[in-house]
């Protein structure tokens, strides 16, 4: 293994074998980085060299030039020195063409090895230790600077020398760099930064030590946001993934208004990891994911006002926040599904008439009064727009729970199928219950835009005897067809007591009598006609309307009805005809029998 010495005295020697000075190196530059290296590196060769001179001058034995203690010390095999260095009679030094090569340096040696080829020249300890020899020698700043080097691909190391003040003319930017400080200053400066990373790193895992250590508290989102708030004086907002804040602190109202109005007209800025920069007309912000599962579940931001300045180093407490946050969701979630699965319980002990007798004693495990009178829903969930997506009603489910507590309604609700079944307790209040009701729907649509959602709702009962009626009725109303969003089983009047009271025998016996050929719902032809039949009667008998709905020219309305009518046997211009008759079709419709759902635009 190749070692190089770096004397101090003419009779003591510090050997470094070329790996360590490799391992030096590469720490620095890990440290420091590569352009404080490159000085570090100069000034370390430059305080040998100086040394190296002074022991020669004071050993009259010696008299080595510079370039033959390069080459006994190991840094080079030989050293070509060109030009000269002249002392005037009044002491002005002055360099006259001087310029040399070093043959095989150790330094480029080792970066070809370690690094292969470079982009710049790196005997930066050799460009040192002449230096500081030179200058030492000659009691003026003088600097040796390479040009060519064998690491970045040319045929030879070749510097050249110059006086200090000659070079700032040329080499102002590596001049300073070389002679900025001096190896003792870059290192504490190196250290200073080291204990600033340290205190930094101490201060980071406190804070979030500080923050879990709340969540296992037990406590709410809103006393951790206050907490990290109280430690950084930030201001803070954690919103969902529909834009709906969570928890908030440090904003006034005149803030709040202002993030929400110019939240489109952000501009994104930068990234740090998972931290996104945005900036405004009037603020910065700074946003990170909350992550549960690789899946976003929120975002957590800082805002700096009214040129408020940010530090380098907000990010990394912001990521802590967005890190709690999640601890705290995922606290919350499983506490709250662990609610919803003993609620969706009782109602599921309803719909399949289990241990009704004993229902009451689990009510106290409600965080609302839970008590008569009742009224069933049930909820159906569709897609807008067809495509691959499976809906998830357990999900559905948690969204519908989560904003009917946001509105303080006292519901129940449980999977049924592909449907959500519901139970409302004190609905006294029915307008104001139904009114909230169209609210949150309103809202579950905004979150979820291909979603369509209709409800049916039973009328009241005060016993849970009445439960299978109930839910019944519901199901009654939410298969009416007329396009609302809720549909109350006590609207429908005579039609819910027709489907709800009469036998499926019974209805189709009357729909074979009232309907006669267009009773065949597997004959496409007819099923259209009987279709026709019901916007017609839908619309009054109304033909501009029924022409609009159906798409089709007055001519072809006409033809139809006329079919019909011959069909039937009947005149649709008799009104108790026409209103029976759409009874008929709409019981059918009600009791899951008929369907038109392939004629939907």
């Amino acid at each position: 293994m190749s070692e190089i010495a770096f004397d101090s005295n003419e009779t003591k020697n510090i050997l470094m074998s070329a790996n360590a000075f490799h391992t030096l190196k590469n720490n620095l530059f890990n440290n420091i980085g590569s352009h404080k290296t490159k000085g570090f590196l100069f000034r370390f060769g430059k305080e040998f060299g100086m040394e190296s001179a002074k022991n020669r001058l004071q050993n009259k034995n010696s008299v080595s030039p510079v370039g033959k203690r390069h080459s006994r010390l190991g840094h080079v095999k030989d050293v070509i020195f060109m030009g000269e260095i002249v002392r005037h009679p009044d002491g002005t030094i002055e360099c006259n063409n001087t310029w040399g090569q070093w043959v095989e340096s150790f330094e480029a040696a080792l970066h070809l090895k370690n690094y292969g080829l470079a982009n710049e020249c790196v005997c930066h300890m050799l460009c040192g230790f002449a230096s500081g020899a030179l200058t030492y020698e000659f009691g003026e700043s003088i600097i040796a600077i390479e040009y060519k080097c064998v690491a970045k691909g040319d045929p030879c190391c070749e510097f050249k020398v110059r006086l200090e003040r000659d070079w700032l003319k040329e080499k102002e930017d590596l001049i300073n760099l070389y002679q900025n400080d001096n190896i003792l200053s870059e290192l504490e400066m190196t250290y200073d930064a080291l204990l600033h990373h340290k205190q930094l790193l101490e201060k980071i895992s406190m804070f979030h030590s500080q923050l879990t250590q709340k969540v296992t508290d037990k406590h709410s989102m809103d006393e951790i946001v206050q907490a990290a708030y109280e430690l950084l004086n930030i201001p803070i907002l954690i919103e969902d993934i529909h834009g709906n804040p969570l928890s908030q602190i440090g904003l006034t109202e005149e803030q709040q208004l202002l993030i929400k109005k110019d939240k489109a007209k952000l501009s994104y800025f930068d990234d740090k990891h998972n931290v996104s920069y945005y900036k405004g007309d009037e603020y910065w912000k700074l946003t990170a994911p909350v992550l549960i599962n690789k899946k976003n579940y929120a975002s957590c931001s800082f805002f700096y006002f009214d040129g408020e300045r940010m530090d380098e180093n907000d990010h990394l407490f912001l990521e802590r926040i967005s890190t709690v946050v999640a601890l705290c969701i995922l606290y919350e979630e499983a506490q709250f599904e662990e609610q919803q699965r003993m609620r969706s319980s009782l109602l599921e002990r309803l719909i399949h008439n289990r241990n009704i007798k004993d229902i009451e004693s689990y009510y106290k495990f409600l965080l609302f009064m839970f008590r008569p009178p009742f009224s069933t829903g049930i909820i159906s969930v569709k897609k807008k727009k067809k495509n691959n997506e499976i809906i998830d009603i357990h999900d559905q489910l948690i969204q519908l729970s989560k904003l009917a507590k946001e509105w303080d309604l006292p519901c129940i609700f449980a999977v049924l199928g592909e449907e959500i079944a519901l139970l409302n307790s004190l609905n006294s209040d029915k307008q104001g219950w139904q009114k909230k009701m169209t609210k949150i729907f309103h809202k579950m649509e905004k979150q979820n835009s291909n979603y369509k959602y209709s409800i049916g709702l039973s009328g009241m009962f005060s016993n849970f005897k009445d439960f299978e009626r109930s839910l019944q009725e519901a199901r009654i109303a939410q298969r009416f067809p007329n396009q609302k969003l809720l549909t109350d089983y006590e609207d429908l009047g005579m039609l819910g007591d027709i489907v709800r009271n009469m036998s499926i025998e019974q209805l189709h016996e009357m729909a074979k009598k009232t309907l006669k050929d267009l009773y065949n719902f597997d004959d496409p032809r007819k099923k259209e006609l009987l279709h026709t039949l019901y916007v017609y009667l839908l619309n009054s008998q109304r033909l501009k309307e029924t022409m609009d709905e159906l798409t089709l020219s007055i001519g072809g309305i006409q033809y139809r009805i006329k079919q019909i009518e011959e069909q039937l046997q009947i005149s649709l211009k008799n009104a108790s005809t026409a209103a029976y008759t759409l009874l008929v079709i709409q019981a059918l419709i009600l009791s899951d029998s008929l369907c038109f759902e392939e004629f939907a635009r």
